[in-house]
């Protein structure tokens, strides 16, 4: 059987400024929406096919357009990969009064934009290998798809996972976590993120899921729990599954890596705590010199130390380097509170 193409577009818009979740580069902001078979690609206008002398362009005879279409469309056609479609792996469980596919679809690197084109960059971002689909039907119409997604760790798996949870869905005890919504279940389970949807379900549809990806997770036999270096973070004021992990490009400046960022709520107050994790010291080191050049504010030697930060696109804030971390807290102004949850983020961190 085979599985329904899924297209996840995303629209992007270029703010001019640096973002501090930006999965896709220094200033880019996106915005995504869900559809089914919905064609994503950019078009030039009818404007400059009727008159492309208007806009610098030679003029072609009136087939000339078509056939520059077709051309490209069967050269999109004859050279994107496709997906291997291949007998189901030991990764999907039997299910009873539901028939398993005799085959499922794979998608690695090359070839993930064919199933999620709008939404392939933010997953490539983190460390993405493999993807495996498969649709169980049963014999009321009623269906249910099955995506695992697998990545190169569970840190990256848990990055892509923390960019689509919703901190106040309605989470389940899955896997290292997991959470419903209507017709979708998703969760987190070691280097797999795995997606399960529904058709025709009717009421009984939250049931389904969740006997689904519990079966699934026994399948896959991944590892709990979050990264270890979430627990660095203080509980005090933690805005409860907040946490995300940055795959790159933190605070929308390329020479700074990854990064995990937790929101935090106290007496009124919003603020962030980051912590960046570099390959050695010196790697930290080096970050910091480039960071400071950007902002004009060279450091003749910069020092495992806290500093004050006056960026042009995430206002005042303070950060410190401690070994191979670099830690620290934005939105929020000198205080004692500031004091405090800086501080306890450096303590907890061993060098």
């Amino acid at each position: 059987m085979m599985v329904r193409k899924k297209s996840e577009n995303i629209l992007f818009r270029h703010s001019g400024e640096p973002q501090i979740e930006s999965g896709a580069g220094a200033g880019i902001q996106y915005f995504r929406t869900v559809t089914n078979n919905v064609d994503s690609g950019f078009h030039r206008s009818d404007d400059f096919l009727r008159d492309p002398q208007k806009y610098g362009g030679k003029r072609m005879n009136q087939k000339g357009p078509l056939f520059f279409s077709l051309g490209i469309l069967l050269a999109f056609v004859c050279f994107s990969p496709p997906a291997n479609s291949q007998a189901p792996s030991s990764l999907f469980p039997e299910m009873s009064g539901w028939k398993k596919p005799d085959a499922i679809q794979v998608f690695i690197q090359d070839n993930l934009y064919d199933y999620i084109n709008g939404a392939a960059d933010l997953y490539l971002t983190y460390d993405f290998k493999e993807l495996q689909v498969a649709e169980y039907v049963r014999d009321d119409k009623a269906s249910v798809i099955i995506e695992i997604y697998r990545h190169g760790s569970p840190t990256n798996a848990f990055g892509i996972y923390s960019q689509e949870r919703l901190a106040n869905a309605d989470f389940l005890d899955i896997g290292s976590q997991g959470y419903y919504e209507e017709k979708v279940l998703n969760f987190l389970s070691g280097s797999y993120y795995v997606k399960i949807s529904s058709s025709n379900t009717a009421k009984d549809d939250r049931d389904i899921l969740v006997r689904f990806a519990k079966s699934t997770d026994e399948k896959l036999g991944g590892s709990k729990g979050f990264p270890a270096l979430l627990e660095a973070f203080p509980e005090e004021g933690k805005v409860k599954n907040a946490e995300k992990f940055i795959g790159k490009n933190f605070l929308g400046y390329s020479f700074f890596p990854s990064a995990f960022i937790s929101d935090y709520q106290i007496a009124g107050q919003k603020f962030k705590l980051f912590l960046m994790v570099g390959a050695s010291p010196e790697d930290c080191r080096a970050r910091l010199q480039r960071y400071f050049q950007q902002l004009k504010r060279p450091q003749d030697g910069v020092a495992e130390k806290r500093y004050e930060i006056s960026d042009p696109y995430h206002g005042n804030y303070e950060l410190f380097w401690k070994g191979k971390y670099i830690g620290g807290i934005l939105n929020l102004p000198p205080s004692p509170l500031r004091e405090k949850h800086l501080s306890a983020l450096e303590a907890r961190l061993l060098k």
